[in-house]
């Protein structure tokens, strides 16, 4: 599992890179976070094995 969070001033950029993130196979993880000085933060995960979780029976 890879995790990254993803950072934009506005509202819009944050949207557009979470949704090409999620094209790639990313999922998000939380919601979304503002700072005092009004930048937008999101955390992404991805899975290396979507399966393996369920196997081992591990959770996040």
């Amino acid at each position: 599992m890879e995790y990254t969070i993803v950072s934009a001033d506005d509202e819009k950029m944050l949207i557009s890179k979470v949704n090409e993130m999620l094209a790639e196979g990313w999922e998000t993880e939380g919601g979304v976070a503002i700072s005092a000085a009004g930048t937008f933060y999101q955390a992404m995960i991805l899975f290396d094995d979507e399966g393996d979780e369920f196997e081992t029976g591990q959770e996040l």
